[in-house]
């Protein structure tokens, strides 16, 4: 990436993963065959709608900004149940590592600001801009269920609010003050780690794909929080 915060947001993630793996390695050599259950019947019938909350950073034009947003997901498609033979004999449904479908409206937020000083035959000129971008989409999220993290893949699209003002101390250079919608998709991947019954804090990382924008990509990187119910 072009900012080194991305990197390091991204790096961030990495080690997030890398944690998260080792913990829930060891918490499914601990774990007893009746928090399996309680875990199996909680995403079965209490975890099909969860509102995210996060912030992290964006790149727009190779300067890292803080980005806001929010999600709520509804759980679409469940995975299959397995029946497994518990060590005592009795049988249960378990769901671990199968594939549940979501969509996922969701909402973001960024903003630059910039701002430069010249000095032109002793005449000192300082110009500002701002530019924001407010998106407003729907993703189609895949999530790999675990005893303690979850693993999730998706796509998705949005409109996309630029506004851009640029103003200037001199009377004579040009002022703009103009508004425009763009169209775009992106991909992400990412991970929940599960906090209690109804908490995840999770980590995602994405490309965005804007048209109509000199550039077009942009990386993201965000942690936060998730509420199930």
């Amino acid at each position: 990436m072009k900012n080194p915060l991305i990197v390091a947001g991204a790096l961030a993630c990495l080690a997030l993963a890398a944690g998260a793996q080792v913990t829930e390695a060891q918490t499914n050599q601990q774990r007893s065959y009746n928090q399996a259950d309680d875990r199996d019947n909680a995403q079965n019938e209490d975890d099909r709608f969860a509102l995210g909350i996060g912030v992290g950073v964006v790149d727009p034009s190779g300067v890292g900004e803080l980005y806001y947003t929010a999600n709520l997901r509804f759980r679409i498609l469940d995975g299959d149940d397995d029946e497994v033979e518990r060590a005592d004999g009795a049988w249960r449904y378990d769901q671990t590592h199968e594939i549940q479908a979501y969509l996922e409206p969701e909402i973001g937020y960024w903003e630059e600001s910039t701002e430069t000083t010249t000095r032109t035959n002793n005449v000192v000129t300082t110009r500002s801009s701002n530019q924001s971008d407010l998106s407003v989409g729907v993703n189609a999220i895949g999530v790999v269920p675990g005893a303690v993290v979850d693993y999730f893949f998706g796509v998705g699209a949005a409109v996309h609010f630029y506004d851009t003002q640029i103003d200037s101390s001199n009377p004579q250079d040009t002022r703009v003050d103009e508004s425009d919608t763009h169209l775009g998709g992106n991909f992400q991947i990412g991970l929940d780690i599960q906090l209690g019954d109804t908490v995840s804090a999770f980590g995602t990382g994405r490309f965005d794909l804007i048209e109509g924008l000199e550039d077009t990509i942009q990386g993201k990187v965000y942690l936060g929080l998730r509420f199930r119910f």
